[in-house]
C-alpha cells in the first residue's frame, strides 16, 4: 500500500536573502523571519524532477577465446634435452 499524505507543504524561499521558509501546516508567513521581506506575494515552487541519466556506452567488441586449460592432473609438456648442442660447420 502507498502512504501519501493529504497535502504536501513545500517550503518556500525568501526573494530577498534566499532562505528556505518553511510552510507550518498550510500556512506560510507573512514576513520571511531572516530579513523581514513581505512573503504575501511567493509562492512555492515545485522541485523539478530529476534529469535522466546518459545513455549507456556501446558494448565492445567481443574477443577471440582463449586456448582451453589443461586438467590439473594432466602430465606437464616435455621438455627439450639440454646440454647437447649440435653445430655443423
Amino acid at each position: 500500500m502507498c502512504f501519501r499524505p493529504a497535502v504536501v507543504n513545500m517550503p518556500i524561499e525568501c526573494p530577498n536573502c534566499h532562505k528556505k521558509i518553511p510552510v507550518v501546516g498550510g500556512v506560510k508567513q507573512k514576513k520571511c523571519p531572516h530579513c523581514g521581506t513581505d512573503l504575501t506575494s511567493v509562492t512555492a515552487a515545485a522541485p523539478s524532477a530529476p534529469s535522466a541519466p546518459g545513455a549507456p556506452a556501446a558494448p565492445s567488441a567481443p574477443s577471440a577465446p582463449g586456448a582451453p586449460r589443461a586438467p590439473h592432473d594432466a602430465p606437464s609438456a616435455p621438455h627439450a634435452p639440454s646440454g647437447t648442442t649440435d653445430k655443423k660447420d
